[in-house]
């Protein structure tokens, strides 16, 4: 038994502690600096092996990730571990967290396991102290909640996930996305997009002189958009949402707004038309033939498969049959549906980039 795992440790890792013991399997491990550096040993070691198969490598990434959790919740203090649906994670701080079966397993596929696993206790240290991606955006959205409104509060957090509460049912807000648009900028970017979502959280009042001539329309994932945005319906996955564009900031209208202009969905059509005159559209040749993508770089290319000019103009190019993969919100790919090499192609562009996008739409492929 690891004699630094006391009491009041053990209650705050939970589910850890057992499975960190088997990891330790009776071995003595330092707190600290130096646990980190035994724990990074122990996982040369253990690279040097080769008698471990799948199930076994599964198994130690799950030992020494609970050992990595313990470390940093002795270490936070202020720390703890959380699970939710099967999933755990290790609670730094009031708002940043972290997974550290992850971190072990980045390290492990690392060429140094030492630096890799040091670049992932970096990470964690900003969390705890507010200063991680993940951290700094929630105590924003927070400190704007207290100020602008006071009536939602935090009822649970887990990862960027969060629940909020006003009368009623609490309501789940989804940050995964607002945190990697932010991950890499400064507080200025941190604070836009806390002044989206309040705009875009239940309850929140109409805008007074709605700028309409900055309306456009933005495809989005059903599962992103918080309750009360309008969104119309194009797929089982995907709607059409509405965005004003002004001073700088975009954010999404809500349904009340739109209920107040009927007009808006059709002015939003026309001004993305108008938004259009310059957009790029550009070839990529493939051994079965030519794959056409979006390449305008404003953030509009997606929503342009809205327009019927946009379908005028690419069958005149492709045929009569397009196929169209939207991964992401900054493209989209279109070829010949009938050539099924090439659309073989666009499904496996579309899907690899889906997975790789900051700001995922579908990686299925759509028939125009």
């Amino acid at each position: 038994m690891t004699s630094w795992f006391d009491e009041r440790l053990r209650a705050r890792a939970g589910a850890l502690v057992p499975v960190a013991e088997k990891f330790l399997d009776g071995r003595e491990l330092a707190r600290g600096p130096d646990g980190l550096i035994a724990l990074c040993a122990h996982m040369e070691d253990w690279l040097e092996r080769d008698d471990v198969d799948e199930e076994g490598e599964r198994r130690f990434v799950e030992q020494a990730g609970a050992m990595l959790g313990m470390l940093l919740i002795d270490h936070v203090g202020d720390a703890g571990h959380v699970a939710r649906n099967g999933t755990h994670r290790v609670r730094l701080g009031r708002y940043g967290f972290f997974d550290p079966f992850s971190a072990v397993d980045r390290a492990l596929d690392a060429s140094d396991v030492r630096r890799a696993l040091a670049r992932q206790i970096v990470v964690a240290e900003a969390e705890s102290q507010a200063r991680g991606p993940l951290s700094r955006l929630v105590g924003a959205l927070m400190t704007a909640l207290q100020e602008q409104r006071p009536d939602l509060h935090l009822v649970e957090q887990f990862e960027h996930t969060l629940w909020l509460r006003a009368d009623g049912e609490p309501f789940e807000l989804d940050l995964k996305r607002a945190v990697e648009s932010t991950r890499d900028q400064g507080l200025d970017a941190v604070h836009a997009v806390v002044a989206k979502l309040l705009a875009m959280l239940p309850g929140a009042t109409a805008s007074e002189g709605l700028a309409l001539d900055q309306l456009v329309p933005r495809i989005a994932r059903l599962d992103a958009l918080l309750p009360g945005l309008f969104a119309r319906p194009l797929s089982e996955e995907l709607v059409v949402a509405l965005m004003v564009e002004e001073r700088g900031r975009a954010r999404y209208l809500r349904t009340n707004e739109v209920d107040e202009h009927p007009e808006a969905y059709e002015l939003a059509l026309r001004n993305l038309r108008q938004h259009s005159e310059q957009a790029r559209i550009a070839t990529i040749e493939t051994e079965h033939g030519p794959l056409w993508i979006a390449r305008t770089g404003d953030g509009r290319d997606s929503a342009r498969v809205l327009l019927a000019s946009l379908h005028e103009e690419l069958r005149a190019r492709i045929g009569p049959r397009v196929l169209l993969g939207i991964p992401h919100r900054d493209t989209f790919y279109a070829c010949d549906a009938r050539n099924g090499p090439l659309a073989h192609e666009l499904a496996t562009r579309t899907a690899h980039d889906f997975e790789r996008a900051p700001h995922q739409l579908s990686a299925r492929a759509f028939t125009l």
